[in-house]
């Protein structure tokens, strides 16, 4: 087993820890069904970020999401909490899902941790799996250390791109080395 994904399991499991001891699945699974996605659901974290989606028949509306912010504030189990229920951010729609969003960070151990939720209906959410999902995918272990290599690199070299980017490379257009990964980055 390669040092990153050393890494990436230490991650996975104090994800999981952190989910256990927060109760945060239980009082979100009240709203919705939960789905996992990203990073923690394909087992390639490299940072602590957990994406996660809570879906629904029917859109939610902004009052659904006071009701649910204010359960998940008032447990106090994080150290910051955002709402963005009328987000205006161009990238929604493309890079992100139509939807409402709520947001929680903590420190442990000197590591941030992000906690990612978006409230979707079942169409919506429909549409994101459309898109290249990591968690719908069986990765080689090749691939998850072509990803997590890039991760680093990401980290290393302090690019802004998405994990759905890095996905794309090595899963879509095969990329193997730095070289091929710069060459589909500006591309």
């Amino acid at each position: 087993m390669s040092k990153l994904s050393e890494v990436s399991i230490k991650y996975k499991l104090q994800a999981d820890k952190l989910l256990l001891e927060s109760g945060l699945i239980n009082t979100l699974k009240k709203y919705g069904e939960l789905n996992f996605v990203g990073a923690y659901a394909g087992s390639v974290m490299m940072h602590g970020d957990i994406d996660m989606a809570v879906v629904r028949d029917q859109p939610y509306s902004l009052e659904d999401i006071f009701i649910i912010f204010k359960e998940i504030y008032f447990e106090r189990k994080f150290k910051s909490y955002f709402i963005d229920g009328d987000w205006n951010n161009p990238k929604k729609g493309k890079d992100f899902p139509n939807g409402h969003y709520i947001g929680m960070k903590d420190v442990v151990d000197n590591e941030k941790w992000k906690f990612d939720i978006w409230f979707l209906s079942k169409e919506e959410f429909s549409k994101r799996c459309d898109m290249l999902s990591i968690d719908k995918i069986n990765l080689t272990e090749e691939q998850k250390e072509l990803i997590l290599f890039f991760k680093q690199y990401r980290k290393d070299n302090k690019l802004d791109i998405m994990g759905q980017t890095i996905y794309k490379a090595v899963i879509e257009e095969s990329c193997k080395t730095i070289e091929e990964f710069n060459k589909y980055l500006s591309s």
